[in-house]
């Protein structure tokens, strides 16, 4: 005789089993998320450093070509509105980027022709930190269109506003016109006028275009741009051109608008923001050196030093930086 086999039956979970594996689970995510996301900032930290590098190349290349760093702004007058026209630094780099057919196209007779042509519109990913959250182009209210970068010359001891440039960094403005006052003409600068080392001297670095406060304040009508409003890397008219091209080590990097102020334009705290490097990576911002070397520094880095490090000839000693 036979025997049916019998049926077995099968345990499900229980519903506080369930639950722990959930939990179980998003424990892990938790522990992981922030390890994924700080490797993922080392590997952009790493991708900037050599698109610092890249760039710091191409000023050699320059350099070696022309026997001169190219100005930070060629400043050019015209009798109407904006009267101060030119280009940057960047525009003279741009065959040493790989980009000769838009330096072809550049023109340098009307240079606010590139704004209506949408050459200053043309995004370079070589001048963008990928850890930049910034909306790259920046379309300003009159529907003209440019182009951001996140790094900028090293303007010296001061880079804003230009009637005050200290002149002694690697870039400044120069040009056929507008000269007056003097302090807007600075000259070329060549290698051998780095006397204080060009392991000693700031080259390029990071600008970082977010700040809620300064935002707050262009949101109000208080100043004339959001922070995303500056940093073209080919600004082509307006008195300002060589803020977007240059920063310096008036303010300390990565300084922000502080909270409680009432006004903002044209105070100190405005001409401080506008002269501070500083970068979306904690704790500092990354620089090339003259040398073409490249580096991260600390936002609290002693002032003195960081000062040092922005004069080409200042004839300072330099410690452990």
């Amino acid at each position: 005789m036979t025997t049916m086999p019998q049926a077995t039956s099968r345990r499900a979970f229980t519903l506080i089993e369930l639950l722990v594996v959930i939990a179980i689970i998003a424990i892990l995510i938790a522990l992981l998320l922030p390890a994924v996301q700080q490797a993922r900032e080392a590997a952009r930290r790493t991708q900037c450093k050599n698109q610092l590098k890249q760039i710091a190349l191409a000023l050699h290349n320059y350099e070696s070509t022309h026997m001169c760093f190219p100005p930070g702004q060629i400043r050019m007058g015209f009798p109407t509105q904006p009267r101060v026209r030119g280009w940057g630094m960047y525009v003279q780099l741009l065959p040493y980027f790989e980009q000769g057919p838009l330096y072809d196209r550049w023109d340098f007779a009307n240079p606010l022709a590139n704004e209506t042509d949408g050459r200053t519109a043309t995004v370079l990913p070589v001048l963008i930190c990928p850890s930049s959250t910034v909306i790259n182009p920046y379309v300003r209210p009159s529907g003209v269109i440019y182009a951001l970068t996140s790094y900028g010359g090293n303007g010296g001891t001061k880079s804003h506003p230009p009637s005050e440039l200290s002149g002694d960094g690697m870039f400044s403005s120069t040009g056929p016109q507008i000269t007056t006052p003097p302090t807007l003409q600075h000259g070329l600068v060549r290698f051998r006028d780095v006397t204080d080392g060009t392991t000693n001297t700031l080259l390029l670095g990071e600008r970082n275009h977010h700040d809620p406060v300064y935002d707050s304040f262009y949101a109000s009508g208080n100043t004339s741009n959001p922070m995303r409003g500056w940093g073209y890397w080919a600004p082509a008219g307006g008195n300002f051109g060589l803020t977007d091209i240059t920063m310096s080590s008036f303010a300390p990097i990565n300084y922000q608008v502080p909270t409680g102020l009432t006004a903002l334009n044209g105070t100190p705290e405005e001409t401080l923001r506008l002269c501070s490097f500083g970068s979306q990576h904690t704790g500092g911002a990354q620089f090339a050196l003259v040398d073409g070397s490249a580096r991260f520094i600390s936002e609290n880095i002693d002032m003195n030093t960081y000062r040092s490090l922005s004069t080409r000839g200042g004839g300072e000693v330099v410690g452990e930086f």
